[in-house]
């Protein structure tokens, strides 16, 4: 059998497992749910108890197994400190898994987005997360922390400033804005008395259109409502000054151009593109530069995963190659 590397994209909403072998074929593959801690009530011992059920059984897929991974990188949501990074590292080595990288899975985008692995990746998606990888090999990761390192985006923040959005213009003479039509289509009501009590009982069970909700503040933006173009904008602000810092801070030339990859299902996925030009132009008038060259992810950063994995197992594989792969295995 050809040599192994495992590559694991443990996010907070959906996870990818995939296994390659050293020819570049994909062997198995595994959609999972949530491998973030901080989606778990029992935190990192539901994590381990998860994984140590999870991986053997995907090894065991692929024909093979955990001594038989020549290498494996698992980028995992909510590694987000050293110490969360040597925590969840040392669950992952006492499954068996020893020759591997367990990082923050922002990590995995840039690997898979940006030529040579550097760049900055910035994530929109269920959370808010910069990771970067300077020309001297630096790495750094930034915010990541909710309302503690002030991010403004992520699904459930584009979500909430809907509803406080059109709370504010019903019960504390905020702005009008078209907003308010739109969360009363979707929720199915007509009258504001009937507001959070309906709001809250959809999301108790668990029956509101989540990707349709935070679609709203960037449908009423493209139409020019003031207070949706607002929460755009506070948003623009917190990516591109995390991205303008990072490229202030670390090792990036003005000679060579700064590729950053934009991953996660708002940035990918949104067909409005309204944020996307807000922050090139903020972080353009920050820098002063303009060779910062944005690239939407185009595969699962799984791939990155096993890219990286490749690399630390001395296979050489074809980025291309891993991407047709992945698109048909996922």
């Amino acid at each position: 059998m050809s040599k192994l590397i495992l590559g694991v994209d443990g996010g907070a909403t959906k996870s990818h497992l995939v296994v390659f072998d050293s020819n570049g074929k994909c062997v198995t593959s595994e959609t999972y749910g949530p491998l973030s801690h901080e989606m778990m009530d029992g935190s990192y011992a539901e994590l381990e108890d998860r994984l140590a059920e999870l991986l053997p059984r995907v090894v065991e897929n692929a024909g093979a197994t955990i001594d038989e991974i020549s290498y494996a990188v698992f980028g995992i949501a909510g590694v987000d400190t050293r110490a969360q990074q040597v925590l969840i590292s040392d669950i992952i080595s006492r499954i068996g898994f020893e020759n591997q990288i367990t990082c923050n899975d922002a990590f995995l985008g840039l690997v898979a987005g940006c030529p040579d692995c550097v760049g900055v990746c910035a994530i929109n998606g269920t959370g808010f997360k910069f990771a970067a990888i300077d020309n001297s090999g630096n790495t750094v990761e930034t915010c990541g922390l909710g309302a503690f390192t002030d991010d403004y985006g992520g699904g459930s923040w584009y979500q909430s400033k809907v509803i406080s959005s059109v709370y504010n213009e019903i019960y504390k003479l905020g702005p009008s804005t078209i907003m308010r039509e739109m969360v009363f289509k979707l929720l199915g009501i007509s009258r504001r008395e009937d507001y959070l009590e309906v709001f809250q009982e959809k999301m108790g069970n668990e029956t509101i259109d989540k990707v349709a909700l935070s679609s709203i503040v960037f449908d009423a933006a493209a139409l020019g409502d003031s207070v949706a173009l607002g929460v755009l904008e506070d948003s623009a602000e917190q990516y591109a000054g995390a991205i303008a810092r990072l490229i202030q801070d670390l090792d990036f030339p003005a000679e060579k151009p700064v590729y950053v990859t934009l991953i996660g299902s708002v940035f990918v996925k949104q067909k409005v593109k309204l944020l996307h030009e807000m922050i090139k132009v903020r972080v353009e008038n920050a820098l002063n530069r303009k060779d910062v060259i944005y690239v939407e992810l185009d595969a699962p950063p799984v791939a990155g995963a096993i890219i990286w994995a490749a690399q630390k197992a001395g296979f050489e594989l074809d980025i291309a190659k891993v991407k047709a792969e992945l698109s048909k295995a996922l």
